[in-house]
């Protein structure tokens, strides 16, 4: 009974000392915290800078999304600081500006100004000078165009240009910058082996910080056919001819190929032959002048033309 009576004496004083050791070690944790807390320390804060302008006006160049302080104090003001505001936000009126310029001294002022405590010391910017320009704003509406790479499985070419829905966006921003755009591209569409149609949604390509853009993406469409040969007799096109010249042949055999919902469609009156004789002279010591393809479809492909050349000959007059 008395060695029982011993033991449970033995752990009453483990756990008192164990008490009494985590006591000391959390006293002396605090007492360390406050002294480190006391000492100075510097951290980099996020800046993010508010502007108020005028509807019909844009920025050149956009306010920094990037800027940051370095910032210098105790523990215990950076602890307050960040857990505040992690933020600090400088907000600027320029509704009645048209250019504001802001030096390395005035922006460590006012991100001073902004702080929670007056201790805490503004060490340095990211950027020493800023300068911010406004212009008058240009809003437009431009095509979209298709970047695309695509590769269609054996006898099957494009049916139709790849629809675009919306194929067109609205742009919005300074005018120097938007004036230069004529159409919006997509990033690229690369597909291989094409014999389906396919649908699906495609991003335009990102627009710089000063431009905004009325859709992100666009939905495509690309309608892949088989295709086939189609042969026609086109009648031969003179230019710069004198009447007395005459030419053979007088048509030209054209080959293309074509999907086969368009077969039906094409014609040789869709395709223009065409021979120039302007620097030629009765003199001449060549008979022959090559046979150029000048007009065809969009739609049609791998264009051939039989025979290359013409012979020509004057006719003398009686």
């Amino acid at each position: 009974m008395s060695k029982r009576i011993h033991k449970l004496i033995q752990r009453i004083y483990i756990k008192e000392d164990r008490a009494i050791l985590l006591i000391c070690i959390g006293i002396a944790l605090v007492f360390w915290l406050l002294v480190k807390l006391s000492q100075i320390y510097s951290a980099k804060k996020e800046i993010l800078i508010n502007t108020l302008i005028n509807d019909d006006v844009a920025f050149v160049k956009e306010p920094p999304q990037d800027m940051e302080a370095t910032i210098r104090g105790t523990g215990w003001d950076l602890m307050i600081e960040f857990f505040n505001k992690p933020k600090t936000k400088l907000s600027y009126d320029l509704t009645n500006e048209e250019y504001l310029s802001l030096t390395g001294i005035q922006l460590r002022n006012d991100i001073k100004n902004s702080l929670y405590s007056d201790a805490l010391k503004v060490d340095e910017v990211n950027y020493e000078n800023l300068n911010l320009l406004l212009e008058e704003k240009l809003t437009i509406t431009i095509p979209v165009k298709t970047i695309d790479s695509l590769s269609f499985a054996t006898e099957y070419q494009l049916a139709e240009p790849i629809r675009v829905i919306p194929d067109s966006i609205v742009i919005s921003g300074p005018f120097s910058m938007v004036e230069q755009y004529k159409y919006w591209p997509t990033i690229p569409i690369v597909e291989q082996k094409l014999n389906n149609e396919i649908s699906r949604k495609v991003k335009l390509q990102e627009a710089p910080p000063e431009v905004s853009l009325s859709v992100s993406e666009v939905e495509i469409t690309i309608k892949p056919e088989p295709f086939t040969e189609k042969s026609m007799y086109v009648p031969i096109e003179v230019k710069n001819a004198p009447d007395s010249l005459r030419i053979f042949p007088d048509k030209v055999t054209v080959t293309c190929k074509l999907g086969l919902s368009k077969y039906d469609s094409v014609s040789y009156k869709d395709f223009v032959a065409e021979v120039d004789l302007q620097d030629i002279s009765p003199n001449s010591s060549t008979f022959t002048v090559p046979i150029v393809i000048t007009h065809a479809p969009d739609y049609v492909r791998g264009i051939f033309h039989n025979p290359k050349s013409a012979k020509f000959f004057f006719v003398e007059k009686e």
